[in-house]
Parts: C-alpha cells; structure tokens; sequence
C-alpha cells in the first residue's frame, strides 16, 4: 500500500508560466498578407522582416515558440528581444522560465533579479523570486520576496501558498494550516491549497482531510492526484468500500493507472479478504503498471497462497524473487507453501 510520504508535496508547475491565451503575431493594420494556416509562424516571421529592430516582435515569438516547447528557439528569440530592449521586465521573466527548464536555476534567478531591480514592486517578478528561493530550499529569501508581494497585494493567493509550502517544509505545520487556509480565502479555486491542507490532514488522521480532497475536486472533478489522495485517506480510515469507489473514479478516468489497482488489490486482501478480487486486481495492477513491480507480483501471490492456490503462489513469489532476489516477504512465501 502507498503511503503519504509517496504522495505529492508540491504539486505546483514549479516557475513555468504559461504564454498568452493568443499566441498570434502583433499586425498592423495592413502590413502583411494572412497567416499561412499550414504555419502559425508565417505572418509573425513575415512582421519581423520588415521591422527588425522591434523588440516586442521577438518576445511574442519566443513565446510563441515558448507555447509549443521549443526551448532552444524561444531562449533565442527573447535574447534578441533583450538586446534590443534590456529594460523589460516581461522579457526576462521569460528568460528566467526558459533558464529553469533548462535546470540553470542561477540563471533563473539572475534574469528574475534584473526584472526586479528594473520594477521593484512588480508583484509577479516578486512571486517567481519567492517561488525560485522555496525551490532550493532558502525559506529566508523566499519569505522576503513573498511578504514584499504581499505588501503590494494583501490578498494575493499565490503568496500565501507558497509561504504555506516554506513553513510546510521547515516543519511548521501551524503556520503552513494558517498560510494554506488564507490562500483559500483569497483565491476559492485555489487547487493546490486545497491538496496541501488535505494532505496534512491525512497524515494527522484528521477527518477535515476528506473535505478538503472534495473541495479540490470541485475545482478539478477528475484530478487523479486528488482522488487517489481521498482513496488513500479512506482505506485508511478503514472504509475500505468508500476507498475502492473512488479507485474505481481514478480507473474511469485513465484505467491504466495502475496505482488504483494496486490498492484496490490491496484492499481486498487485507481489510475485505476477498482474495480472488484481490488477485485479479494485483494481475491488472501488473498487467498496467513497471515491468519489475515485485511487490504486486508478491501481493498476488500472497492473495493466492490465502485462498489455497499453492502452486500459483509459489510461482508468483519465485517471479518476485527473480526481480529481486533480497524481498524476504517473497523467499517467505515460498517457504511457507513449499512446506520447507
């Protein structure tokens, strides 16, 4: 069975911020002929020729480029923009998303520095920053940034949030409950808030948990992160049946999830005893799931070895040997129904 240290704590897309809704070109009035439908790129590469010195031409670009993850093109699109116009902060905002996917989290922050230096209060560079330092662990500089934002707007979900995932990781968990229950407040929709306040929950047993996985999942109704969240809670509140239908929830919605079934197995073996559900479950868990997952391959032997299928189980518990050889539950098991 999975465990909530397993399950996600920041679920957050760290620092990558989306492109406009309308990634089309800037046109005047009349200056080019319609976009090729075949290529978006055509009417915006068509502007640029004729003005090559607009800086802002580059930036939508690169966006533009940004949007269908073409990294390599969209860096180079904002580095012209920045040569032309090294004072925008927009630019390198971007610049710092393009660096951290590209795992130069020095050069994230350098760009977002000079976004910053540039416009002071600018509460979203304020916010990357805040975001960037909670990344790497310095809650210190990541709660600078975060209050400065907040100074600017009091009600700003976002920062809460995150200040609710410093204290989280520092092991404040008082303060994080308070950051977490304030960005909801601010922002109802606020997905992850929602998801960490639940998991905190959990781990305490809490009942509380439960309606917060629901308030997430009116925001988001088929987050397989928040059902398996409330399924997890559930089995382990001892309401296996209430479990197993919100793993079915997960199932209709990508049935290869094999984690859903997993558990489901899981649930049938040790709480209902239903060891014929339990081992189908266990085979589709390993029919969906990694080529060496042991420990469904053991659990279905085991479900097996309950309901008096001997030789079967001893041919599960040799397959999970054979992945790995050092599973003392798996050598175990074959011992027992071996009789040895």
């Amino acid at each position: 069975m999975k465990h909530w240290t397993g399950i996600i704590l920041v679920s957050t897309a760290i620092l990558i911020a989306g492109c406009d809704e309308n990634n089309t070109a800037r046109l005047d009035n009349g200056s080019t002929q319609q976009a090729a439908q075949n290529d978006p790129f055509d009417s915006i590469n068509n502007v640029i020729k004729d003005r090559p010195n607009d800086a802002e031409l580059y930036f939508e670009r690169a966006q533009m480029h940004y949007g269908q993850r073409d990294i390599a093109s969209s860096l180079a699109d904002v580095g012209r923009a920045l040569r032309l116009d090294s004072l925008n902060p927009s630019y390198y905002m971007l610049l710092a998303d393009l660096k951290l996917i590209n795992k130069e989290s020095r050069g994230s922050r350098d760009a977002l520095l000079k976004a910053h230096a540039i416009d002071p209060r600018n509460v979203d560079v304020l916010l990357k920053l805040g975001e960037l330092y909670m990344v790497v662990q310095d809650a210190e500089n990541s709660f600078k940034y975060l209050n400065l934002a907040l100074k600017e707007d009091v009600y700003n979900a976002t920062a809460y949030r995150l200040k609710g995932f410093n204290y989280k990781f520092l092991g404040d968990t008082l303060n994080a409950i308070s950051s977490f229950q304030t960005a909801v407040e601010q922002d109802p929709e606020d997905y992850d808030a929602y998801m960490q306040l639940g998991l905190i929950y959990a781990e305490a047993g809490q009942p509380l948990a439960e309606d917060y996985f629901n308030n997430a999942l009116k925001v988001r109704p088929q987050s397989i992160e928040a059902l398996y969240a409330k399924g997890l809670f559930l089995q382990t509140q001892g309401e296996p049946r209430a479990a197993i239908d919100v793993y079915n929830q997960i199932l209709t919605v990508n049935e290869d999830y094999f984690e859903a079934w997993y558990n489901i197995g899981y649930v049938h073996l040790e709480m209902l005893q239903n060891y014929d559900s339990a081992a189908y479950n266990f085979n589709q868990a390993i029919a969906t799931g990694p080529r060496d997952y042991f420990t469904a391959i053991y659990n279905r032997g085991l479900s097996r070895e309950r309901e008096g299928n001997l030789k079967q189980a001893a041919e599960d518990y040799r397959a999970a040997l054979k992945i790995n050889p050092q599973f003392d539950l798996a050598a175990r098991g074959l011992s027992r129904v071996l009789g040895e």
